[in-house]
């Protein structure tokens, strides 16, 4: 399984933005909101969130948790409409 390493509930600046909803630009990644694996399958599961791989496209084709969406970091706006609206975003990086 995939070593989950960096988990968000909140997706690039650009993704939020897109929503338009109020947004918030961290700082840095210790800003960034985490979630444990146990409570994003839980959230995941009661279908409330979607999981992203940002990773790129060839890695993910090699592995990636099923159900996840690729968006690779760097993605252009136009891959954010893949998102639903009204649930959580999980990304993960590694």
């Amino acid at each position: 399984m995939i070593r989950i390493v960096c988990i968000a509930i909140l997706l690039a600046v650009a993704a939020l933005a897109s929503y338009g909803q109020d947004y918030k630009k961290f700082k840095d990644d210790t800003e960034v909101p985490r979630i444990t694996v146990e409570d994003a399958k839980k959230v995941y599961d009661d279908r409330s969130a979607i999981i992203v791989d940002a990773r790129a496209a060839d890695i993910y084709k090699d592995e990636h948790i099923k159900g996840a969406i690729n968006i690779p970091i760097g993605s252009n706006s136009s891959e954010f409409d893949k998102l639903p609206k009204g649930k959580k975003i999980i990304v993960y990086c590694s």
